[in-house]
């Protein structure tokens, strides 16, 4: 396996890290991850710059096999990557009007995700920009940050009309009301992708 697509499948199979109440999976947790919602985010342009990033960050690493610490900073370079290369981060700061220019861009004629995108772009900004600074690294959080809390609002605000009303869709959208750090279920891989199971609250 080449050194980028390693690096990929590494990244993908690290989770968020749990509160203590929500490390442990529920009855009745999907063993496959489920199609709830088919959320209009990442654009299109986001998954092809995540592309050339993944390429771009994953020659750079010196280890064959990341370790645990090299695959998070790879992480939040990657993401960073992409916000920059789509004018979305200035430094280390995410750019508001950009963000909110483009994301609404992306559900233009999608009438019932309009409010949804624009209510999760201002709220998922300010949390970030008020919380304290993170720590020094090799890149800084805020992208991945962003992304994990917009996919999260979305999810959570899923139009009726897009929403896969099932026991099972209906289970992790209660976990992740309850659970703060819990991801939506992620899309189908890409055709050909050999990945690991899906993530499970641990």
């Amino acid at each position: 396996m080449n050194r980028p697509l390693l690096l990929l499948t590494a990244v993908l199979a690290v989770g968020s890290g749990q509160q203590e109440d929500c490390k442990t999976a529920p009855a009745g947790w999907p063993k496959r991850p489920p199609q709830c919602c088919d959320l209009p985010f990442p654009l299109e342009g986001m998954k092809r710059e995540f592309g050339s990033c993944i390429r771009q960050i994953g020659n750079r690493q010196s280890s064959a096999v990341p370790t645990a610490q090299a695959v998070r900073d790879a992480r939040l370079c990657i993401e960073e990557c992409v916000y920059k290369g789509l004018g979305f981060m200035e430094e280390h700061n995410l750019n508001k009007d950009q963000l909110l220019e483009q994301l609404k861009k992306g559900v233009a004629g999608k009438k019932d995700w309009e409010k949804p995108m624009e209510d999760a772009v201002k709220s998922c900004h300010e949390t970030i920009t008020k919380r304290e600074t993170p720590q020094e690294g090799a890149c800084q959080d805020s992208a991945h940050e962003f992304t994990h809390c917009v996919m999260r609002q979305l999810f959570l605000s899923c139009p009726a009309s897009e929403w896969n009303n099932n026991d099972e869709c209906n289970l992790v959208k209660n976990r992740m009301q309850a659970c703060p750090n819990i991801p939506p279920p992620p899309p189908p891989p890409p055709q050909g992708f050999r990945g690991q199971g899906p993530p499970q609250p641990q």
